[in-house]
């Protein structure tokens, strides 16, 4: 199409303000559907872009190599320092491009998402790494067991009262290893809400943090692992040792 050919002519803060209305459209669309329902639609119509060797494409932040070459670098490093090989749940798995490469240094290995085409074509184009893969609706269903959880780009794509759901259910992990694309500056106000959708926060000035209010996490340790740039944000990489089956649940308290 026309508008297509003309997208990368625009002048930076041009295409930055059409990716903003461009996404805040899709979310208005998607405002009253389910997970399985919005992703599946995102997967079909290749709402996060396409590859020749991909029947199902996780966007940018699962195949640029700008972008997942430092994340399993850090992320195997931060493994390999464990006492032991963990059991590993991989929530939000995507097209497993980058799943499957951290396999070797996990024990254990369930790796789920909400689009039930998406986890069919993976079992079978992942059959010789062991993984079991589930369809799982992360809001609603109960959460894989394991010791270790992976929850790569995944809450940035879902409404406060959504990812307020998952994180009272992962406190049956040791470990939370989380990415999320948040704005440039060090300095924003995180949280802020908006639908279920494809885009994120970043576009007007927010990102999930998930130990910042109203979700609270309460973790006993974290660390930085990565930080990369993306677009005009960048997505941070958090290691965070969970206290596992807390008195007080940390559910968030949404206004």
């Amino acid at each position: 199409m026309l508008k297509d050919a003309l997208r990368p002519l625009l002048p930076s803060p041009m295409l930055r303000l059409w990716r903003r209305r461009a996404a805040a459209r899709l979310d208005r669309r998607f405002a009253n559907w389910t997970p399985a329902e919005v992703f599946g639609a995102v997967y079909r119509e290749r709402l996060w872009g396409s590859r020749p060797d991909f029947q199902f494409c996780s966007g940018n932040g699962s195949h640029e190599r700008a972008i997942i070459e430092p994340y399993l670098a850090s992320v195997r490093a931060f493994l390999s320092e464990l006492p032991r090989p963990l059991d590993a749940v991989d929530l939000g798995c995507g097209d497993f491009n980058v799943g499957a490469r951290l396999r070797d240094r996990c024990a254990a290995f369930v790796a789920a998402d909400v689009v039930p085409e998406l986890i069919t074509r993976n079992a079978r184009a992942f059959a010789h790494l062991d993984v079991t893969f589930q369809c799982i609706d992360l809001v609603k269903d109960e959460l894989p067991a394991g010791q270790v959880a992976f929850l790569r780009q995944v809450l940035q794509h879902l409404g406060n009262a959504q990812i307020a759901a998952v994180i009272a259910k992962l406190y049956r992990y040791e470990w939370l290893i989380v990415s999320e694309h948040v704005p440039e500056t060090g300095r924003f106000i995180a949280n802020r809400d908006k639908p279920m959708g494809p885009g994120v926060r970043e576009r007007f000035g927010s990102g999930v943090v998930l130990t910042a209010p109203p979700f609270n996490l309460h973790v006993l340790e974290q660390r930085e692992l990565c930080t990369v740039p993306e677009k005009s944000g960048r997505v941070r990489t958090m290691a965070y040792r969970l206290h596992r089956f807390p008195c007080v649940r940390a559910e968030a308290k949404l206004a």
